[in-house]
């Protein structure tokens, strides 16, 4: 019997292994990121069960964001802390619902991709949504 060598289906998860490649190479970074902002909306999520105050909420939001996702960058020959993605506090939103007692809370943000070897760019939306239980516990 002789051997068939290098196949179509071969052809196809070899193109299959390299688009997985290049697509983790291009959007990882990002959805690792988003990962952690979930994390973070969660957070806040869980604290509007002790604050009522929806100021106060995303204050939290905000310093977590902050020390999270701020890096040093070389403005003008002086050193700026700057956000890795662009963070606006009033794409934070809130919802609090009285009957049942409980909170929505979802938060919106762009993050722009470069291509590589192809060039270009491509803007990936994230709506990340949590919502919490309000209701008091009772022993």
């Amino acid at each position: 019997m002789q051997k068939r060598g290098f196949t179509f289906i071969g052809f196809l998860l070899l193109v299959g292994a390299l688009a997985a490649v290049f697509w983790a190479v291009t959007y990882g970074p990002v959805y690792i990121e988003n990962f952690e902002v979930k994390n973070i909306v969660r957070e806040t999520s869980n604290m509007c069960y002790r604050e009522p105050n929806d100021e106060k909420v995303k204050d939290f939001f905000m310093n977590r964001m902050r020390s999270t996702f701020m890096i040093d960058v070389m403005e003008r020959g002086q050193m700026q802390h700057v956000f890795k993605f662009d963070v606006d506090r009033e794409e934070l939103r809130i919802e609090r619902t009285e009957i049942p007692l409980a909170v929505n809370i979802w938060f919106t943000y762009r993050r722009t991709v470069t291509l590589p070897l192809v060039g270009g760019e491509r803007e990936v939306v994230f709506v990340d949504h949590a919502a919490q239980d309000l209701t008091p516990v009772k022993w």
